[in-house]
């Protein structure tokens, strides 16, 4: 076996050493690959979390309210309904506004806003200040209106196209689930639903 220089000798050890100090660099980009992979699996794990949650609907207790028809009468004329609160009939030509109300507001203006999608929530003007406080929070949002009602027959009433929840409060306390569970199934699901605030009316 021919014998190395001393010079041949030292550059190949100087190589050996050299191949041992290096390590393997990983590509630039891996890391982060790899931040993005793991705030995917997390996003993941919380959506399923979330989704734990939810409490699913509860039993529909609304009623399925004959269709009372859909024609426009002219705005101030009287129309005689079925259901109380009504939810389908003849109304006036310009739907209510969606919305949170402090007063009292004309069935006919609001059977349109029904027609359009809308959920109506109506309540006894006597009932507790912190219920009343509650129905609002929970209507406050789109496609939802909140109106004090006298002619109610019972504390709150549901009402949506054809269809009718009518309840009174059980030991002072407010079902919020049933309302909820109520916004949810029939909010948006008017025979004529208008997406946005409606363009209706604020009547006074």
């Amino acid at each position: 076996m021919e014998q190395l220089s001393p010079k041949e000798q030292y550059d190949l050890s100087k190589a050996q050493k050299g191949a041992e100090k290096q390590t393997f660099k990983a590509p630039k980009n891996l890391k982060w690959i790899l931040v993005l992979l793991l705030l995917l699996l997390f996003a993941i794990g919380a959506v399923f979390f979330l989704n734990s949650r939810r409490e699913a609907p509860g039993a529909d207790l609304s009623r399925q309210m004959n269709d009372e028809g859909d024609a426009h009468v002219t705005e101030g004329t009287d129309v005689a309904y079925q259901s109380n609160p009504p939810t389908s009939g003849n109304h006036w030509p310009v739907p209510l506004t969606d919305g949170v109300y402090k007063t009292e507001k004309r069935d006919q203006a609001v059977v349109h806003s029904l027609e359009h999608g809308r959920v109506w929530i109506s309540y006894k003007p006597s009932l507790p200040a912190n219920i009343i406080e509650q129905l609002e929070k929970l209507g406050d949002g789109q496609a939802l209106i909140v109106t004090p009602r006298n002619a109610n027959e019972t504390d709150i009433a549901l009402a949506a196209w054809t269809r009718l929840d009518t309840f009174n409060l059980e030991n002072g306390t407010l079902d919020e689930k049933r309302v909820q569970d109520f916004i949810r199934r029939y909010k948006n699901k008017g025979p004529e639903f208008i997406p946005g605030s409606g363009g209706g009316k604020t009547y006074e």
